[in-house]
């Protein structure tokens, strides 16, 4: 047993299960074990050296920086398996995208005169993408000698979707219960075209309510904690130079600069994590849609942040 492997047994095994999964979806060929360790490996690595620099830079504290290393290390480990659960995602939204066409060709064929298996190798085309290795694999299984249903129940195995391991199972009861295939594949594709029609209209009706939810998150909140970070810094500020000069009946409770623009960061980060997830649930139907967005809102909240900062300085200097 290799170092990475023995590093991955540390995870349960219902976590290594499901990165098992992950990479079948996404066509990854590497044992998940040795995955799992690299990536343990490799987050280790990277956090203590982020560690490293903030502590040097930072004049952080040695809990302190155990703390950053243990977060870093996590993010890490979270990010890596996000990475594969979107891959798996995007390519089961192509196969859902393909589908009808690609089940109104292999009606097509049946209504032909072909058989089921000389259907389905018919029915791969290159545009299909990973539909089209599935059905030439189902076919030449079944080629073999392999019993219909279990070629076909093979296919989601490799293939995250609901609504393809939905179909498989309908097309799968058609041909045991001994009904006419082609009527059923060419209704299926029918039912998909139309509810994905019925989804892109609900979805362009919700689209305003994203657009707003992204300019609040990624302009409205950095704005806001760009302008009121500079002025309670600066007004504290103020209060200490007149406490400083001896007058009296002055006490005020002193916040650091520092820990200002650290609470507003943690707190937009937190804003555009929820404000993606959001996002994706209006646009994708589902939060995991929404993960491509909070990179991307991060980093017009915070380039907003510091710029308003800036201007704000600018504008009066004399309150810094």
């Amino acid at each position: 047993m290799t170092m990475y492997r023995s590093l991955a047994r540390l995870y349960p095994e219902k976590i290594r299960g499901k990165y098992k999964d992950m990479m079948k979806y996404s066509d990854i060929d590497a044992n998940p074990e040795h995955y799992i360790g690299k990536a343990m490996v490799f987050g280790g690595v990277i956090s203590f050296v982020l560690a490293m620099l903030l502590k040097s830079f930072l004049s952080l504290q040695p809990n302190q920086a155990l703390l950053v290393l243990i977060a870093g290390f996590a993010l890490i480990q979270v990010v890596g398996y996000i990475i594969l659960v979107m891959r798996a995602d995007a390519k089961g939204k192509v196969v859902e995208d393909v589908l009808p066409d690609a089940l109104l060709l292999m009606a097509m064929n049946i209504k032909s005169g072909m058989t089921t298996d000389r259907a389905l190798i018919m029915s791969a085309r290159n545009e299909f993408g990973p539909l089209e290795k599935e059905l030439t694999r189902a076919g030449k299984q079944i080629l073999a000698g392999k019993d219909v249903r279990f070629a076909l129940m093979d296919m989601p195995t490799r293939i995250k979707s609901e609504l393809f391991e939905r179909t498989i199972r309908l097309v799968i009861e058609g041909i045991e219960s001994g009904g006419e295939l082609s009527s059923l594949l060419q209704q299926t594709a029918e039912d998909i075209q139309n509810t994905k029609l019925v989804n892109n209209e609900v979805r362009s009706n919700l689209m305003m309510y994203a657009i707003f939810i992204f300019f609040a998150v990624g302009f409205g909140a950095p704005l806001l904690f760009g302008i009121s970070t500079y002025l309670v810094s600066s007004v504290g500020t103020q209060f200490t130079a007149f406490q400083a000069s001896g007058q009296p009946g002055v006490a005020v409770m002193q916040i650091s600069p520092g820990f200002l623009v650290m609470f507003a960061m943690l707190a937009l980060a937190i804003t555009c994590f929820f404000g993606g997830l959001i996002v994706g649930i209006i646009k994708g139907g589902s939060e995991k849609a929404g993960i491509k967005f909070i990179p991307m809102l991060m980093l017009v909240a915070y380039t907003v942040f510091f710029v308003v900062r800036t201007m704000v300085a600018s504008v009066f200097p004399a309150m810094h």
